[in-house]
């Protein structure tokens, strides 16, 4: 499939800008005098809501909304490194921080491409605040100033609780599966022959330049997956002591080619366990990456012959992950499905034009949009056979009627609209509109996010 065309269609009046040069726009969090903004007459009209000023402000919100385990200092290193001050809000009651809000300009890969993406991160609630309207407000503020600046015109985030998100307007957009495979299931369909890799383990500092570099060859390949810079990446490799669980430090296997180039890594740590006297550590596989099949099967059989290792789990893995078709077995390796990213559409024309499409399409979309009802009414969706997207307004009726959460469930590709339709969440107002536009949405491989931000 051919990547989008540089011409996108703007909020339907007629202009034209390209995705890639969206500007990344902070959240205004003034009345436009320098006063802090209020809300009007809800709950949440007797807080204030402005800037933060440094991460430390988020510390003790967090702590207490987590249940009192505050982060250590390395940790509060790492993140706050990612912290984006112009980006995040906090909600103060009595002048200190009572509701927490990080944003952060990201590069994510859609189908057809990389685009910037808004990532949401830390929305959280002290417990003496809670169901007062703190996070609809912190949401709606962050997504006001995203479509009032053009910003970034789709929003991602993780959810620490699944059923949040959707009456915000996110959907689930990717899943992932946890794989346990026992000692007795490590059988291949077809055994790797190496293909002259040579396997070396190494600390994550050392193998940063390996991992770095496969990274990002495969950041492409799916939608979901994030761009890392210098510090994002400090953040795939952390390695803190307390959240070890009593496994050991973390390890950084990388598998090279003939002439000394990464073609795969993994991150992995070892837990010790023991069964009728004998070693049977538990392996878990925190990543792994790899640029071509024979780099993948190879870490992948080194991994699961690890001495001493028994079971061996990977907690996050692609639903379409190319283990599963490895083992001989793979009901032993037990997949669990869960959900993973959610993501909405900022604006909807914007967001729709952003990526690219599987097959053809002309479906006339009527969208209600509670939180950012900008994008509420009809819109025409015309997709061509190279992926390359129109979005308009139109006032011709419509073929398909659902809502922002759903827009949301089917922006990377990993959502279907006959699942949702059969849920009763999408209605075809037009006979065939909806497997058109179901196949047209689709994408393989399935969009995974390896990072949490």
């Amino acid at each position: 499939m051919a990547a989008p065309k540089e011409s996108r269609t703007g909020a339907g009046d007629g202009t034209t800008e390209n995705p890639r040069s969206i500007s990344r726009a902070g959240v205004p969090v003034t009345a436009g005098n320098g006063v802090p903004a209020v809300t009007g007459n809800g709950p949440a009209a007797r807080y204030e809501f402005r800037a933060a000023a440094e991460w430390t402000e988020f510390g003790a919100v967090i702590d207490l909304a987590y249940g009192g385990h505050p982060h250590s200092p390395a940790h509060s290193a790492v993140v706050g490194a990612l912290f984006e001050s112009k980006r995040s809000l906090v909600a103060c009651y009595g002048g200190r921080p009572c509701a927490t809000f990080a944003g952060y300009a990201l590069e994510m890969t859609l189908p057809g491409g990389p685009v910037p993406v808004a990532g949401i991160g830390y929305v959280a609630v002290a417990p003496p605040h809670r169901r007062r309207g703190l996070m609809r407000e912190l949401l709606r503020q962050a997504l006001t100033a995203l479509h009032e600046e053009r910003g970034e015109p789709v929003a991602v985030l993780h959810s620490t609780e699944p059923g949040i998100y959707g009456r915000f307007g996110f959907g689930l957009a990717s899943q992932a599966v946890e794989l346990s495979v026992p000692p007795e299931a490590r059988a291949f369909t077809q055994e790797p022959d190496g293909d002259g890799l040579t396997p070396d383990v190494l600390t994550p500092e050392d193998g940063r330049a390996a991992v770095a570099a496969v990274y990002d060859a495969c950041v492409p390949e799916r939608p979901g997956m994030l761009r890392r810079d210098a510090a994002w990446q400090r953040r795939a490799v952390e390695d803190e002591p307390a959240s070890r669980n009593g496994a050991g430090r973390l390890l950084c296997l990388v598998a090279s080619g003939p002439g000394g180039e990464p073609r795969g890594y993994a991150l992995y740590r070892l837990r010790p366990a023991w069964q009728r006297s004998r070693p049977r550590y538990e392996l878990t596989v925190r990543e792994l990456f790899a640029c071509d099949p024979a780099a993948y099967a190879f870490l992948w059989r080194a991994l699961l012959d690890t001495d001493l290792a028994g079971t061996v789990r990977a907690q996050t893995r692609p639903v379409d992950d190319p283990l599963l078709a490895l083992l001989d077995d793979p009901r032993s390796a037990a997949p669990t499905l869960r959900d993973q990213l959610y993501a909405r559409a900022v604006d909807l024309d914007r967001a729709l034009t952003a990526r690219a499409y599987s097959a053809p399409v002309d479906v006339v979309l009527e969208v209600s949009d509670a939180m950012c009802p900008w994008n509420s009414g009809r819109w025409q969706l015309t997709a061509d056979a190279d992926g390359f997207a129109e979005c308009t307004r139109t006032g011709a009726a419509a073929d398909l009627a659902l809502t922002a959460r759903e827009i949301g469930a089917v922006l990377l590709g990993g959502g279907s609209l006959v699942q949702l339709a059969h849920a009763g969440r999408v209605a075809e107002l037009r006979p065939g509109a909806l497997r058109a536009a179901s196949a047209a949405f689709r994408h393989d491989p399935a969009p995974f996010c390896p990072m949490a931000f």
